[in-house]
Formats: C-alpha cells, sequence, structure tokens
C-alpha cells in the first residue's frame, strides 16, 4: 500500500508492506502529473513496514521513464538499509536527482534536507 501527499513542488510518499503494480501505475500517473506542473520536484519517500515490490512491479520500475525527469532535484529515502538498494535501483531514471538515504530515526532530518534548498 502506498500513500502520497503533494504540496506545492514537494511529493511525500509512504510506502507500507508490499507494493505490487497497481501501486506502481499510481505513482508513475502522480509523479507525471507532479513534474508536469512544477519546474523543480522534490520527493520524499518513507519505507513503514516496508516488505518490498511483487515481481510485477519491480519489472516495471526497470522500464521506468517519466518526461522531464530531470525536474527531480533531491530524493529523501527513509526506512531501514535491507530497502535502501532495490528502492534506489527503482530510481535509477532519476540519476541527475540528488538521492540520500536516511533511517526511521532520521525521517525528521531527511524532511528538512529535502526541502531545504529548494532553489
Amino acid at each position: 500500500m502506498m500513500k502520497i501527499y503533494k504540496k506545492e513542488s514537494k511529493v511525500y510518499m509512504v510506502a507500507q508492506n508490499r507494493l505490487d503494480a497497481t501501486d506502481y501505475d499510481n505513482l508513475i500517473s502522480q509523479l507525471k502529473n507532479h513534474i508536469q506542473a512544477n519546474h523543480k520536484v522534490y520527493w520524499y519517500i518513507e519505507m513503514e513496514n516496508f516488505e518490498g515490490w511483487t515481481a510485477s512491479a519491480y519489472w516495471k520500475g526497470i522500464e521506468l521513464k517519466l518526461p522531464n525527469e530531470e525536474r527531480v532535484k533531491k530524493v529523501a529515502l527513509v526506512g531501514i538499509t535491507k530497502w535502501q538498494e532495490q528502492f534506489t535501483e527503482v530510481l535509477i531514471p532519476f540519476t541527475k536527482a540528488h538521492i540520500k538515504f536516511f533511517s526511521p530515526e532520521e525521517k525528521h532530518l531527511a524532511k528538512e534536507w529535502m526541502e531545504k534548498g529548494n532553489h
């Protein structure tokens, strides 16, 4: 399951349990719309009780193509180290974005980092 909140140029996502292709499609649709509406996008991803991706969602991630993906400037990942690699693989298309990983205890720092320096 995934919850997505948007505020100005920021996207806040909380991923819970196991994400499937429907979650993935929802995420991509929301991101595309937000990227089209904003010249700079800052993305916060929190993994809460995260169990990974289903196979269908994982393979879709490899095919990820977003218009104007260079508009994504920062991605803050919050979760246990176990999931850092899997989420990073899904985020490979955002190579121009500054991606930084935070532990669950540091989620307030992750939000501050993502929100700081929106220039």
